[in-house]
């Protein structure tokens, strides 16, 4: 699986967008996708940032469009160059390649650009949060809070599945691992340690007045004052040379790359109502927050609204609401706390991994993911685990319910360690794969059954041709395990021919089970 980025960064639109796509690129390359970009020289550009990440970039360089004099979308300078001309420049760098997935997150492209490049991908991803324009494509998502799918009535192909609102944030792993760690220091909150972060450039400057207000206050001379900026903010050197000057305790951060540790130190944050809002929010850090562009005040209202920030309009608001902060930090922490979780980005990947392998005489077998089921998928799916041959041999022996099953594949949808596949073969269905355990690029388990309503003949052969192709390709592992009991002679002598060989037998409810291992050549 293969997917590309079209995606800027600049003074003006920020580094929000590019640090989004890198975190969702970089769960991609976790899980054995290889992933390029295509940006734009901008002043203000993230390519070194893409690139030091280890992604390959596509350069288009840095032009000022003088030909599109009647802007067609509120944000069309952004592009620098007119979309059609754009798109001409992005084929010109990918000619000859093809791509499993596009994945675009602009606020100057529609379906325009995306028709141009149509020959190129198989299937598009349009990230955003406007709702302002349309889009061809196959898969949108918007991260924003309380968003209704009918924002994109009209917007978008009725193909097109909508991954909508913040459980869908796309936050950095480093969010999800140390939440708990946050949430628990947050039970007795405390104002001590200030976090300020206006954005990775800033270009207002507001980072300066921010600290020029909190000088005036008596509370500041008992804080710990941290503040963080992206090494190409054209303030930078300004704030560190006003933060050498004032007389208060503050440390200038730059390029901060574990962010989720510093703010579990960070008992409240100012800072900007952009992206950053879903990583406090995973993290339960209460906040202070200031609209810096305009497109950020929908969002920012409406966490106002649910008491979730406290919103200020100017930075002279800031020290009245830092006086008064033990009257709403706890509140504002559990509330925050609930908008996301921060596997956004892995419950994105999910809705993106229907996967096609080939075997010999075997082309384009389909892996449908379960999470990506139409309705008569589904409930053919539960209709399989439920045939009385395939819970036989089963550890959960019981029946389904379609409640328990709709509750299953929910849960699949964030989960990092599984993923379940229906395997169709032309119009057949094939059966089922399941993958747990999942640790990329070292191992799995697997499990297989045919279906029960097929006469397909050798359907278990392709099953497991599938499933270890998968692995040992897509995902990389060394080896691959799977259970089965003992009594199960056929499938046992099925394996064995399949290249497992017998590693443990273990005992589980009064049956012994023989766990198997096949290790890539």
């Amino acid at each position: 699986m293969n997917v590309l980025f079209r995606v800027d960064a600049s003074f003006e639109m920020g580094t929000g967008h590019v640090m989004r796509c890198l975190t969702l690129a970089e769960t991609l390359r976790q899980n054995g996708v290889e992933v390029e970009f295509i940006s734009r020289e901008h002043q203000g550009n993230e390519i070194k940032k893409i690139e030091d990440s280890g992604f390959k970039v596509y350069k288009l360089q840095r032009r000022k469009n003088k030909s599109e004099h009647k802007a067609k979308l509120q944000h069309s300078h952004w592009l620098g160059v007119t979309q059609i001309q754009d798109a001409f420049e992005c084929i010109d760098l990918i000619k000859g390649k093809f791509f499993d997935w596009l994945i675009v997150d602009h606020y100057a492209i529609d379906e325009e650009w995306q028709n141009n490049l149509k020959t190129f991908y198989d299937k598009l991803l349009i990230i955003d949060d406007l709702s302002d324009r349309k889009h061809n494509c196959d898969v949108l998502l918007d991260q924003t809070y309380n968003k209704s799918k009918s924002s994109y009535k009209n917007l978008v192909p009725a193909r097109c599945k909508l991954l909508i609102g913040s459980k869908y944030a796309l936050l950095r792993s480093e969010f999800t691992e140390f939440r708990s760690k946050s949430l628990r220091s947050r039970i007795k909150p405390k104002l001590k340690n200030l976090l300020i972060n206006m954005g990775g450039v800033d270009t207002s400057n507001h980072t300066c007045s921010v600290l020029k207000h909190l000088s005036e206050s008596e509370l500041s001379s008992g804080l710990n004052i941290s503040v963080v900026m992206g090494s190409s903010s054209p303030f930078l050197e300004e704030v560190k040379s006003l933060a050498d000057k004032l007389p208060m305790n503050i440390q200038i951060l730059e390029n901060v790359k574990k962010m989720a540790e510093l703010m579990v130190s960070s008992d409240i944050a100012i800072g900007a109502s952009g992206t950053t809002t879903w990583e406090r929010c995973c993290m339960g850090l209460p906040a202070i927050q200031i609209v810096t562009a305009s497109n950020q005040k929908p969002l920012a209202d409406n966490l106002a609204k649910k008491n979730i920030i406290k919103l200020v309009r100017n930075v002279e608001e800031i020290n009245g609401t830092l006086e008064n902060a033990n009257k709403w930090m706890k509140a504002s922490s559990d509330l925050a706390s609930q908008v996301c979780d921060g596997k956004g980005s892995t419950r994105t990947f999910n809705n993106l991994c229907d996967h096609e392998v080939s075997l010999e005489h075997y082309e384009d077998i389909k892996m449908c993911n379960y999470i990506n089921l139409n309705k008569d998928d589904l409930a053919l799916a539960l209709r399989m685990r439920n045939h009385e041959s395939i819970r036989y041999w089963m550890h959960n022996k019981n029946i389904i319910s379609e409640e328990e099953h709709e509750n299953f594949i929910s849960n699949l949808e964030s989960s990092t360690t599984e993923r379940y596949f229906l395997i169709k073969f032309k119009k057949t269905v094939l059966g089922s794969i399941n993958f747990t355990k999942i640790k990329p690029n070292v191992s799995i388990d697997f499990g297989i059954y045919s279906n029960p309503f097929s006469d397909q003949p050798g359907s278990g052969r392709l099953l497991e041709e599938v499933a270890s192709k998968y692995a040992f390709e897509q995902l990389n592992v060394k080896e691959i395990s799977l259970q089965v009991y003992e009594d199960n002679k056929r499938a046992i002598d099925f394996y064995f021919k399949s290249g497992f060989k017998t590693q443990e037998i273990k005992e589980f409810e009064g049956k012994n089970i023989v766990n198997m291992i096949k290790r890539a050549n």
